[in-house]
């Protein structure tokens, strides 16, 4: 399944690496490291939105408001560590290994297609 996946990190060898894994498998991907450049893609015309566990909770919280504030009602999901508390308004995965990501990512996709069809 294909799809516009914005991918957003603190941390940019995670992100230029979750980026790769992404477009291996097909993806259309936008990265964006740190929260200007994050906010700044914030357009509406992405299918998924995946923030990285290096992003600080307030600053998920923030950047999830900018999305729907801006329209976009694409699925966030917020990569976590080990022991990090969930944020209500995004699918959560403990910061997964690269094949349980990409499973992750095709199982929302379908949802969202599905929910759209």
């Amino acid at each position: 399944m294909s799809g516009r996946i914005l991918s957003i990190s603190y941390d940019d060898t995670l992100l230029k690496t979750r980026e790769l894994v992404l477009k291996l498998d097909g993806y259309d991907v936008t990265s964006a490291f740190g929260y200007v450049q994050s906010v700044a893609a914030c357009d509406g015309s992405y299918d998924l939105v995946i923030m990285g566990h290096s992003i600080p909770q307030s600053d998920k919280r923030a950047i999830v408001a900018e999305l729907r504030k801006r329209g976009s009602d694409a699925p966030v999901l917020s990569l976590l560590r080990h022991g990090e508390h969930p944020i209500p308004e995004a699918a959560q995965a403990i910061d997964p290994d690269p094949q349980h990501l990409l499973d992750t990512v095709e199982s929302m996709l379908a949802k969202r297609h599905a929910e759209r069809a």
